[in-house]
């Protein structure tokens, strides 16, 4: 049997009813050949979340590699976000190297001092046309500005498409969105700013796709989170409705928090108990309490190794006033603990991949719905894509 055709074999085996569905196979969490697939078929078509707002402030630039990409945020005085890739048009010169503020609102190459705005404008090419000669009536600088990748920013994530042809941002989130409506509206969700000394991250040595997929499901509660099931039992957990590009759990045992903590004025108060963790496929966890919200971004580093950088976002003087400092740290706190909890399962299964003896796996027709789901999800991208 030829190679393509055993691959493929072995996904639609991932495509078949839960109770004959296998998992994906351990090639796609082990081989560098297939991290370039998720990169160019997985992830290019997708919103793929590569950092945060509050990375970048004004006037400056921030160099990010996504899955051996070498990006480039760039926010210009004015408060504009733009994801461009960081490379000089003239001789493929990494453009920034170190984020940093650039005061005379130019990109500018070390290589042959090329210059761009915060547009992506090419607005300096010294010596172009030879010494002193700073243009030439051969080369058209309009059109060897900076390449832009289509980009949005919500909830202070930074989405993009590296493909440009996924569909627009506000249909990919409008489902979510309505189903959130239950709670908080779209209006107030926005209203939500990133908390000061609010973030963390960490690495974990498995590929990025484990990572995911233990958000997708409650079932590891009792066994490796102890404490968090004392509070929040599985049984008070449920999967939430799935959407296309989305999947995920909710709690209706969230501890409802004291008053001047911040609490949404407009959440329902006999629902404050619940809250929801959905995953946008396909790397984007979430996580929406009536007192905050968090986004947990999975950054593939390599087959094997992934970066998991979180941000908690609270309503009004919450995130950002000195009084709340402590409430914020125990937020963190409490969320690095059970984030931290996972890293052995997670590690785990990325050295059980290794073992010829595992073929996918199966699924609990019951508590991995959601696990088969993004396993399909990705199957279908690499069965789809060319």
């Amino acid at each position: 049997m030829h190679r393509e055709s055993k691959d493929q074999l072995q996904l639609d085996r991932v495509l078949q009813p839960i109770e004959q569905a296998t998992g994906l196979p351990n090639e796609c969490y082990t081989k560098a050949s297939n991290f370039t697939l998720d990169r160019d078929q997985v992830m290019a078509d997708s919103w793929v979340c590569i950092g945060f707002g509050s990375d970048v402030p004004e006037s400056w630039a921030v160099p990010v590699n996504f899955m051996g990409y070498p990006l480039l945020l760039a926010r210009s005085a004015t408060g504009e976000l733009r994801v461009f890739h960081n490379v000089c048009s003239h001789r493929g010169m990494q453009l920034v190297s170190e984020p940093g503020k650039l005061g005379t609102g130019l990109i500018r190459c070390k290589y042959h001092s090329w210059a761009y705005d915060f547009e992506g404008n090419l607005k300096g090419t010294p010596m172009i046309g030879g010494t002193d000669q700073n243009t030439h009536k051969d080369f058209n600088p309009s059109v060897n500005g900076l390449k832009q990748i289509r980009s949005t920013v919500w909830m202070d994530n930074i989405f993009v498409n590296l493909s440009g042809t996924a569909e627009p941002f506000e249909d990919f989130i409008a489902p979510l969105l309505q189903r959130w409506s239950k709670w908080i509206s779209p209006e107030t969700l926005t209203e939500l700013q990133p908390g000061t000394h609010a973030k963390m991250e960490m690495v974990v040595n498995s590929n990025w796709k484990l990572a995911v997929e233990n958000f997708l499901e409650a079932y590891h509660l009792p066994w490796v989170h102890p404490g968090l099931n004392a509070y929040s039992p599985l049984e008070k957990h449920y999967d939430i409705d799935r959407g296309e590009n989305f999947a995920g759990q909710g709690s209706s045992s969230y501890t409802t928090p004291a008053a001047d903590t911040g609490s949404i004025s407009s959440w329902p108060h006999d629902q404050k108990q619940f809250a929801e963790y959905p995953v946008l496929y396909p790397n984007t966890l979430l996580g929406l309490q009536s007192d905050h919200f968090f986004t947990m971004t999975i950054l593939p580093i390599n087959e094997t190794t992934t970066l998991e950088r979180v941000q908690l976002m609270f309503l009004g003087k919450v995130a950002t006033d000195d009084s709340y400092q402590d409430h914020r740290t125990s937020l963190v706190n409490s969320w690095t603990e059970v984030f931290s909890e996972d890293i052995f399962a997670v590690e785990g299964m990325q050295a059980g991949r290794q073992s010829p003896a595992f073929r996918g796996g199966v699924f609990s027709p019951v508590m991995d719905q959601h696990t088969l789901h993004f396993h399909q999800w990705v199957a279908n991208k690499l069965s789809t894509n060319p």
